[in-house]
């Protein structure tokens, strides 16, 4: 298993290199929010759309869980990254309309590899609507 590990990450280095890779993830702080889809873009590249069934929308809710949407390419320099996302609370009525929201923003991505995380959250921690903040995540170097 560690083997395979191992070859695995050399490949991904192979194909990726460290100052080329952007990885863009999503996690679902929102207890009880299904999605239906979630919708990532870098820059004018083609989006990428994920749909969820019910298994895999509950999965995510998990303590810690995070979805890599993306692994790619990306030159050090800014880069435009739009998701958005649609889904419901567990208990809402099939009648309720779709719950979304959008997130835009540039990064300015260093020469080695940068992750960026996507976080569905309520408003407050009293409740509210769902919303998209990002994160990106500092390497120890």
């Amino acid at each position: 298993l560690e083997f395979n590990s191992e070859a695995a990450s050399a490949e991904v280095d192979a194909v990726l290199p460290d100052y080329d890779r952007l990885n863009v993830y999503l996690s679902v702080k929102a207890g009880g929010l299904l999605l239906q889809d979630v919708t990532v873009t870098l820059d004018n590249h083609p989006a990428e759309i994920y749909h969820y069934d019910e298994f895999d929308s509950r999965a995510i809710l998990g303590k810690n869980a995070l979805q890599r949407l993306i692994r790619v390419s990306a030159e050090p320099g800014p880069h435009r990254l739009r998701v958005s996302f649609h889904g419901k609370f567990a208990d809402a009525k099939d009648s309720d309309p779709l719950l979304g929201d959008q997130y835009e923003v540039t990064i300015d991505k260093p020469a080695h590899a940068t992750d960026v995380e996507f976080i569905i959250a309520r408003e407050s921690r009293f409740g509210g609507k769902p919303k998209l903040t990002m994160k990106q995540w500092r390497s120890a170097q």
